[in-house]
């Protein structure tokens, strides 16, 4: 069955501004590290690969090129 690709729930004219400021300046390495699981705001998924926590981030490296599907998730759990 696989991994579902990720699925972004917030489009980009609707990210928080200070947000996308605050992510915008950092590199693509701190930006996949702060999504690793046990970070403090990991990448978190339901399991059709909406994205519960992370969208701003996760948009930022699309932007930037990088294959974000390959990124490991926290699953979400209720």
């Amino acid at each position: 069955m696989g991994v579902p690709p990720l699925r972004l729930i917030h489009a980009r004219r609707s990210l928080r501004p200070s947000s996308v400021e605050r992510w915008s300046g950092k590199t693509t390495e701190e930006i996949v590290q702060s999504l690793a699981p046990g970070s403090a705001a990991p990448l978190l998924v339901a399991g059709d690969g909406t994205i519960l926590d992370g969208n701003t981030r996760v948009t930022l490296l699309v932007e930037r090129g990088y294959d974000v599907n390959g990124l490991t998730r926290t699953p979400y759990e209720r």
